[in-house]
């Protein structure tokens, strides 16, 4: 029988591999106090016994968590009472699989290790997100001190749509430059296609042949960075003033010459409170949850010692600088034997 990934996840919980303490009690160690448990079953129910094998019991309450961790679609295939003795033959067989990797050893292997650590990091987070507000909980007075205080985070640039010729050839790129001029919109798609390199598909409208959508000018340090639209472009077409509006053409650091044509314009606008109130919420959020971490971490770090070799971190930089081993690129036997003691001088 297969499972899906929610599926195996929640039957793993009850392995001892885990990594985390918490999920390998099982349900029969709560409180009559406890929170009501998976299935609406008492917390007696809960405890009662399902499975024992070694020193391992699975209770009706571990099972019930298994099943209501499962999307929708898949709990609902265990409604027969026979795929439900199937569900747990696996919830055990998956144990002693655990069983068996813990007595080989394999969860000292360096691998397990740091996907263990991994994991754990990864709760402890979901654990710190936990224990900040929700986003909906947070005051609309801090949502507002945080859209004054952050405006420039909500002011939308200028966008301008731009289309393109793309050619090696300087005078091709000069002569489409100087038709384009003097064409429409549907002309301009029978230029992309004559001269471009960069040939347009059958089924595109000419008149947004060649088009690379919207970017912002040079100076917008935010902006997305795309293969297609290199710098050069993109400072070209910040030149225009009118829709239409063809830009002398340029090369770019390859060689390659670009004839670029503004197909539109989006003004800079600020964003509303209202429009940004759900992002503003999710920033507070996060930021409270990484204050959060960094106060437990700096916390920790309060009782360790934490050393760090310099000198062996540079060595390591400048091995990777050199090159892949076998490279071409000079290496020194310093770099060579050190590196590995980078690592090690690094204690806690």
């Amino acid at each position: 029988m297969r499972f899906s990934r929610p599926l195996l996840v929640a039957i793993l919980a009850l392995s001892p591999l885990g990594g985390c303490k918490a999920c390998q009690q099982s349900a029969s160690q709560s409180t009559p106090d406890a929170a009501p448990s998976a299935g609406g079953l008492t917390a007696e129910q809960a405890q009662k016994p399902l499975a024992k094998f070694g020193d391992h019991v699975i209770t009706l309450g571990d099972f019930a968590k298994v099943l209501a961790e499962m999307p929708e679609y898949e709990r609902l295939r265990y409604q027969s009472l026979e795929r439900r003795k199937e569900l747990l033959r696996s919830m055990i067989d998956v144990q002693l699989l655990a069983d068996e990797a813990k007595r080989q050893g394999l969860d000292k292997d360096p691998t397990v290790q740091e996907e263990t650590r991994q994991i754990l990091v990864a709760w402890m987070r979901g654990k710190l997100l936990a224990e900040v507000p929700q986003a909906s909980a947070i005051a609309e007075g801090d949502v507002k001190a945080y859209y004054e205080a952050h405006k420039d985070l909500f002011r939308e640039p200028e966008r301008r749509r731009v289309a393109q010729i793309v050619t090696r050839d300087e005078a091709t790129a000069k002569k489409a430059a100087d038709e384009a001029r003097s064409a429409g919109p549907v002309g301009w798609g029978a230029l992309v296609k004559k001269y471009s390199d960069d040939k347009p598909a059958a089924t595109e409208a000419p008149e947004m042949s060649g088009d690379l959508g919207y970017v912002t000018a040079p100076s917008d340090a935010h902006a997305p960075v795309s293969p297609r639209m290199v710098p050069e472009a993109r400072a070209a077409v910040f030149t225009l003033k009118e829709v239409g509006a063809i830009a002398d053409p340029v090369k770019d650091a390859t060689g390659v010459w670009h004839v670029v044509r503004l197909l539109a314009k989006q003004e800079a606008r600020e964003q509303s409170l209202q429009d940004v109130d759900r992002t503003i919420r999710v920033r507070i959020v996060q930021e409270k949850r990484a204050e959060r971490e960094k106060q437990l971490v700096d916390d920790t770090r309060k009782s360790l010692k934490v050393e760090v070799d310099e000198a062996a971190l540079s060595l390591i930089a400048t091995s990777l600088a050199a090159g892949p081993p076998g490279s071409s690129a000079p290496s020194t036997s310093a770099s060579t034997s050190t590196s590995p003691s980078a690592s090690a001088s690094i204690k806690r």
